[in-house]
């Protein structure tokens, strides 16, 4: 009977080594180059500001005093806009461009209205003379 040790290593016979071709030896490869960063891109914020306020001078054109003042602001803002997002690093062409015509179409109802609105005033003054 024979006896078993699990402590013992196997005594199993080696395998004969097997012929194996030279192989070429391949220098290491250099570390990879990092990637190069995408450039810090910012949308203008005088664009944003520009189509904002043109916005506002074309939804409220009737406001007498406030459309004029909100329609210059976005048609200067906008064409800032379009100066600054001409620079490299600046986005928001698009944004200056809609603010720019916005603002436009804004300012152009508001003169419209308030000559209409003045030329009313005015008519009724000089009719009424001094008894109104």
């Amino acid at each position: 009977m024979t006896s078993f040790d699990p402590y013992e290593p196997d005594r199993r016979p080696e395998p004969a080594p097997v012929w194996q071709p030279p192989q070429a030896y391949y220098p290491p490869q250099p570390y990879a180059a990092y990637p190069v960063p995408y450039p810090m891109v910012r949308t203008s914020g005088l664009a944003v500001a520009g189509m904002v306020l043109g916005i506002l001078a074309l939804v409220g054109f009737w406001i007498p005093f406030a459309d004029l003042l909100l329609g210059f602001l976005a048609i200067g803002l906008s064409w800032a806009g379009i100066v600054q997002s001409g620079k490299p690093g600046y986005t928001g062409h698009g944004m200056a461009v809609a603010g720019l015509i916005c603002g436009i179409l804004g300012v152009l109802p508001a003169i419209i209205v308030m000559l209409f609105f003045f030329g009313l005033f005015a008519a009724a003054g000089a009719a009424c003379g001094l008894a109104c």
